[in-house]
């Protein structure tokens, strides 16, 4: 269900309250409340079974399927907190109208979607204004609404009796989305979706600062599609974090567009999706791929307890399944090590078809299922070597009734395994279908995460073990620079600018003449570096003569670049990384890094995070940048984050800095030293 914006602007900071009435009303009143069909008598039931005082406003009739009703929201006994608003569009305008004049000032608005064709946004704007002038607040338009498993739920489909309750909150900009997760069959305890549509005068940003205050939430789940608000979003996300709730964050129209034309390469780096990744990164969001990775993330946090540490061990059916868990937990991050020697010793006394017991432990055979995998997993789970403990079984409600049986009791055993104990169970399966209904009953009961695929499970297991509440940035006295000049400075001021900040560059000289150049090679002491004086990819412009041994030939250097020139001690050459800031126009300063020299031009090896960034940060990011610690000294890769750290530090302190480059850094065992530079200044943003 697709949910074009129809909003008016607002306070891109503001987080508005009202959100309590629109989720978890005490009362609720029905508007266009009708049995004319087999689905609205439903619903009409169903507000009337939701446990609070209910109405509904219907001119022609007393009740509806046992709901009161009444002519008008005026008349009702007693005034409701929240209106499910179920007119046809050409009656939405002056149904809200009426309401808010009664005094309701929450409002569940399913309609107004495609069914109300050209018609429909001119309705919503008139919606959107007075409700904003009411200060009332509105889920939807063209939404299925807020359901409640457990609780009152004014939602346009059916909340399903098995449906999980829980502490997982949800929002979905897509009502099919909304719809896939209550189906999950009793996988992942829900507190509530919430599928928003429209967004009309309540956003995502103003339900995420709503769930960080909700004590019965603990996790988030988003699935969006576009975000109104990107200051008040990420505000938004900043207070679930320091409330300690991980937010897990699916968004579409993710594909890159193509880069901004630009004289900064962090421009080209950072288009629209990688800057939102950038965002959720340094707010401490997770950032998932698709659906399936949403769901196996979410059923992680929805458990009671969470994983606490990254040792992880599994008893398997099947050693072939066993390998490619083994091989998604170490593309993951969550390797599989070796079975201390103590407890190797305590399987094959027990057991001694356990030739050379190995992790994931294949038990398949070596003994009665009855025996072998409670024993194993109870060894394991006794060893004290472990943070995760995983069951990796067959689970499919198609299997025959032996192999479920053998299910059931595998994850009966885990859960009994780690009972006492802080170590996280887990049933995982290389199957896609839903599991035998009994295991699915016996997780929910014993705390037991059901996850399906191994690539899945593992990726979902990782990002839980590693969400850490963000450490913020110190805040410090700005640096001053001085009047710098508008449009791109050239590599010397560009350089002065980075080393205010902390940023090491290599000795250079400008030079006005060919004998200054001479002067400045002396100086310097060959070999040195001559470039043309000016601010942009001078290489690429045959603007950069390498290898000078002379004062001569720096000279003869300058001659031929034009007579004006810079002259820089040539480092040893080595590993070269990059690192820049650009701003994106909806999150702000971006800052990349990764490998340098032409490695740049390649989008995927650039890790990026939004500023600021406090140093345990930097040095994550760094760690981040595909291959750049493999190749890096501890003392480089610290220098790098210094440079990261600096980078956000001056995007913050200098908002006229559109962007900046530093390629490259020349990396050695010593640290790193910047041979080029690049600041873009554009105090035209600022108005």
């Amino acid at each position: 269900m697709m949910t074009p914006p129809v909003t008016e602007s607002h306070d891109e900071n503001t987080l508005r309250g009202g959100i309590r009435p629109l989720l978890f009303p005490r009362s609720a009143v029905m508007i266009g409340a009708t049995d004319r069909t087999e689905w609205t008598a439903y619903l009409a039931h169903r507000a009337l079974a939701s446990g609070i005082p209910a109405w509904g406003v219907n001119p022609n009739r007393d009740d509806v399927a046992g709901l009161p009703c009444f002519p008008s929201v005026a008349a009702l006994p007693e005034l409701p907190e929240l209106a499910f608003v179920l007119v046809g569009h050409g009656r939405i305008e002056a149904a809200v109208s009426e309401a808010l004049d009664a005094g309701v000032r929450a409002f569940v608005i399913p309609g107004l979607g495609a069914e109300s064709g050209a018609e429909g946004p001119p309705v919503a704007t008139r919606v959107a204004k007075l409700a904003t002038e009411a200060d009332a607040a509105v889920v939807g338009p063209n939404c299925m609404g807020v359901a409640v498993p457990g609780g009152p739920s004014f939602w346009i489909g059916t909340v399903p009796e098995s449906c999980a309750t829980g502490h997982v909150s949800a929002i979905a900009h897509s009502g099919s989305i909304g719809e896939a997760l209550l189906a999950l069959g009793g996988r992942v305890g829900l507190r509530c979706v919430v599928s928003s549509g429209g967004e009309l005068v309540r956003d995502a940003a103003d339900l995420c600062a709503y769930f960080a205050e909700d004590e019965a939430t603990r996790a988030v789940g988003l699935f969006l599609e576009t975000i109104r608000r990107p200051a008040a979003f990420v505000r938004s996300l900043e207070l679930l974090a320091v409330a300690g709730k991980p937010a897990v964050c699916l968004k579409t129209g993710r594909s890159e567009a193509a880069a901004r034309a630009t004289l900064s390469h962090t421009g080209a780096l950072v288009g629209s999706a990688r800057a939102f990744s950038a965002m959720l990164r340094r707010v401490g969001a997770i950032e998932v791929d698709d659906y399936p990775q949403l769901v196996e993330t979410l059923e992680v946090l929805g458990r009671r307890r969470l994983p606490r540490g990254t040792r992880i061990a599994a008893v398997s059916n099947s050693g072939g399944e066993g390998a490619l868990l083994a091989d998604a937990g170490h593309a993951a991050g969550l390797p599989f090590e070796p079975l201390g020697e103590s407890l190797v010793g305590q399987l094959t006394t027990e057991f001694p078809n356990y030739v050379a017991p190995g992790n994931p432990l294949d038990a398949w055979a070596i003994d009665d299922v009855s025996v072998v995998f409670p024993r194993s997993l109870e060894l394991l789970a006794g060893s004290g070597e472990f943070d995760i403990l995983l069951a990796h079984i067959d689970q499919s409600q198609f299997m025959g009734e032996h192999e479920t049986a053998n299910a059931l009791l595998i994850a009966g055993a885990l859960a009994d395994a780690v009972d006492g104990t802080e170590i996280f169970p887990a049933v995982t399966s290389v199957q896609s279908a839903d599991p035998a209904p009994a295991i699915t009953a016996l997780a929910r009961e014993r705390d037991v995460a059901l996850l399906r695929s191994p690539g899945n499970a593992m990726r979902a297991l990782a990002a839980v073990v590693g969400w850490r509440k963000p450490t913020p940035a110190d805040p410090a006295p700005p640096i001053e620079l001085g009047a710098l000049a508008d449009g791109p400075l050239p590599e010397h001021e560009s350089a002065l600018v980075l080393e205010r900040y902390g940023i090491a560059f290599a000795p250079r000289r400008r030079a006005a003449s060919a004998a200054e150049a001479a002067q400045a090679a002396a100086e310097l002491g060959c070999p040195v570096v001559v470039k043309i004086d000016g601010p942009a990819h001078k290489a690429a412009e045959g603007g950069v003569a390498l290898g000078i041994e002379t004062p001569e030939a720096a000279a003869a250097a300058a001659e031929r670049l034009g007579g004006s020139v810079l002259v820089a001690k040539q480092l040893p050459s080595g590993v070269e990384a990059f690192c820049g800031m650009a701003r994106d126009p909806a999150y702000g300063p971006i800052v990349a890094v990764g490998l340098g020299g032409a490695a740049v031009e390649a989008l995927s090896l650039a890790a990026t995070c939004l500023a600021p960034i406090g140093d345990e940060l930097a040095r994550e990011l760094v760690e981040d940048a595909p291959g750049l610690a493999a190749v890096a000294s501890e003392t480089a890769l610290d220098a790098i984050a210094r440079a990261v750290f600096a980078l956000g530090r001056l995007a913050i302190d200098h908002p006229e800095i559109a962007a900046c480059d530093v390629n490259p850094l020349i990396l050695s065992a010593d640290g790193a030293v910047a041979v080029d530079a690049l600041v873009i200044v554009d105090r035209r943003s600022l108005e």
